[in-house]
């Protein structure tokens, strides 16, 4: 965070932070996976939200949480920041266990059967809210 200026005024001055802003700026929603940690999300998480903001508004986002117990606490602790980003979150979530959906925690990739479904709808939800919210912002995708 080395802007002299607040992420809302939209005054990027750095190189890193404007090629950031540009990149975000060019979807119409993304997919966000955390792992937890401390039963919330990562600071370098909150970092790359907070660097940029117009860049996020009338956008859509799902959200992909795994660690070893609950998973769904950094999901809950990631909603009202991203709502304070106006970026909106599907309700659908694909919470990924390191004891169940990776072999020796995180030596494998090995997801259960019934998260293909759960990212499917994640997907779907995605999609929808992303293509209806590219219309408020003006963008006919």
């Amino acid at each position: 965070m080395d802007e002299p200026f607040p992420p809302t005024t939209g005054r990027y001055t750095q190189s890193h932070t404007q090629r950031w802003a540009a990149t975000v700026a060019s979807y119409d929603g993304c997919v966000i996976v955390t792992p937890e940690y401390n039963h919330s999300f990562p600071g370098t998480l909150k970092n790359a939200l907070d660097r940029v903001y117009a860049e996020w508004n009338d956008k859509a986002a799902g959200l992909v949480s795994y660690g070893v117990d609950g998973r769904v606490r950094a999901v809950e602790a990631l909603r009202p920041v991203l709502g304070a980003l106006q970026l909106a979150d599907v309700s659908a979530q694909v919470t990924l266990n390191l004891r169940t959906d990776f072999a020796d925690f995180g030596a494998s990739f090995t997801p259960g059967e019934h998260q293909g479904p759960a990212l499917a709808t994640l997907l779907d939800q995605l999609v929808s809210w992303s293509s209806a919210l590219a219309r408020t912002r003006g963008n006919p995708s």
